[in-house]
């Protein structure tokens, strides 16, 4: 029968169809919205306190922070991975005895780092000047042992598909911990009012959490378990730790080569590009995660929505990374004060490494739940040894040249994590197509567009708040019109079904 001949549908279960569709759309989209506020207001709050910090600090002591704080991130994003994924992908009838096995795991790695955290505060003053990173370091150790009940909740919670309540919550206890910090800081608490924040965030996190969890009764902690655990996890710790080296060489060997002083700079610069580009990264690798768990413990063999989606956050991501970049001069200095002025191109840099940090997040995220996590393991540890060894070979031309090492290893370490994706989870080409056109197109309208205001403002001997007035307005407008020109592809990255699962 010719389409034409056909009958038409009948108008109930069109009107059903459309609300469905609807329905899907609108979870897809107020679940972004929610991601990317929550975490925009996380950073905020971690560039507000960076921002008082930096007026309220010398660089010296901020980068004695820098460094202390290099060590507890590499102990915290070990109990944020591991076991904190085992769980969250583990079939529902194994659930209960994978949650306890879980739990045990992340504390016994949690005590491990008490220890190996308080043996390098006794090396520190052996390798970094002064006493101010071994002191640290002793303070901040034990806070890992909150870390891994909070990793473990977090965890449950994302299981759960309680995506909502999660953002909410880290909305509140980063907003209301880097308030607390910032207000420490200002009334003369130093270095004090920065670990104070550390452990205020975990018992915030700790309380929020079990107030929203729904717990099943969790079986006696089984020894096979959670050794079980423990060995799938071990290639996971050792692609934190490589990555680890990837990203934090700069600030280690600089502050042995240099001084905390140059720490302090590199990552001053670092740290408002990470503001900025962690606002988007981190939703997107979380939601492919969650969305990938959620196919996997049913069993479905997805659509390909993950690089739809992926497209969508590279047209929010990049765009705003490129015009930071154009700006990065006049950004510094009114950004973390006149001292430091000399972190504009720093910033600059850091932008296209930190544009290199969503591919790698959302194919770190496919390649774990394809069970796959060897390849990122491998991937990942050459491009640590490869991050130490350029900025080993260019430290002692500074910070700018450690920045410039970063970003190159970021670039190839980003390139092999995606192809490696490609090969487990292949999809079709108009997905790909998607992505390619809402990754580019807005990046490259913004960039172009700001860079011909920058010039206009170079020619006419703007000054810098002048300049920021002439070039953000113009590509704003850049950006705002190119998304309307791939709105099809931007609809398309909104309305993945499985982006249902954040709706509680």
């Amino acid at each position: 029968m010719s389409r034409a001949m056909q009958p038409p549908l009948p108008i109930e279960p069109m009107r059903a169809w459309r609300g469905r569709i609807t329905g899907m759309w609108r979870g897809g989209s107020f679940t972004a919205v929610i991601a990317m506020a929550a975490r925009a207001s996380s950073q905020l709050a971690l560039l507000g306190v960076t921002l008082v910090a930096t007026r309220t600090l010398a660089p010296a002591d901020f980068g004695v922070f820098a460094i202390a704080a290099a060590f507890l991130t590499l102990s915290r994003t070990m109990l944020y991975t591991g076991p904190f994924e085992y769980v969250l992908k583990a079939p529902e009838a194994d659930g209960a005895k994978v949650a306890s096995a879980g739990l045990a795991a992340n504390l016994v790695v949690a005590l491990g780092w008490v220890i190996l955290l308080c043996a390098a505060g006794l090396a520190a003053p052996f390798v970094f000047r002064g006493a101010g990173v071994a002191l640290l370091l002793f303070c901040l150790a034990p806070s890992n042992l909150l870390a891994a009940l909070a990793g473990w909740e977090e965890a449950m919670v994302l299981r759960g598909q309680q995506v909502r309540r999660y953002y909410a919550i880290t909305v509140i206890t980063e907003i209301a911990a880097g308030l607390g910090a910032a207000i420490l800081l200002v009334m003369g608490w130093g270095l004090w009012a920065l670990v104070a924040q550390v452990y205020a965030r975990l018992a915030i996190f700790i309380v929020a959490y079990r107030a929203v969890l729904h717990l099943p009764p969790l079986p006696r902690t089984s020894l096979r378990e959670t050794r079980r655990v423990l060995g799938w996890s071990w290639s996971r710790y050792g692609s934190v730790l490589v990555g680890f080296l990837a990203n934090y060489s700069g600030d280690l060997l600089l502050g042995a080569v240099f001084s905390p002083a140059a720490s302090g700079l590199y990552r001053a610069g670092n740290r408002v590009v990470s503001a900025l580009a962690d606002m988007f990264v981190q939703p997107a690798g979380l939601l492919v995660t969650t969305g990938l768990a959620a196919e996997r413990s049913r069993g479905d063999g997805g659509d390909g929505a993950w690089l739809r989606l992926s497209g969508l956050f590279g047209a929010l991501c990049w765009p705003a990374l490129a015009g930071l970049a154009v700006v990065a001069d006049e950004i510094a200095p009114v950004v973390l004060g006149p001292a430091w002025a000399g972190a504009g191109p720093i910033i600059a840099v850091f932008c296209l490494a930190r544009m290199a940090a969503l591919p790698i997040a959302v194919a770190s995220a496919v390649l774990v739940i394809e069970d796959r996590h060897h390849s990122v393991l491998w991937i990942q540890s050459a491009a640590a040894l490869a991050t130490a060894a350029l900025t080993l070979a260019l430290a002692s031309h500074g910070p700018m040249a450690a920045a410039l090492a970063t970003t190159l290893v970021a670039l190839g370490w980003a390139a092999a994590l995606a192809a490696a994706a490609w090969q487990a989870r292949r999809v079709d080409g108009a997905a790909l197509g998607d992505l390619a056109l809402l990754a580019l197109w807005p990046t490259l309208a913004t960039l172009g567009l700001a860079w011909g205001a920058r010039l206009l403002a170079l020619h006419w001997h703007l000054a810098p708040g002048q300049t920021l007035a002439l070039v953000v307005p113009i590509g704003l407008a850049a950006w705002s019109l190119s998304l309307h020109a791939v709105r099809r592809p931007l609809r398309a990255g909104v309305e993945p079904s499985w982006w249902v699962i954040g709706r509680r």
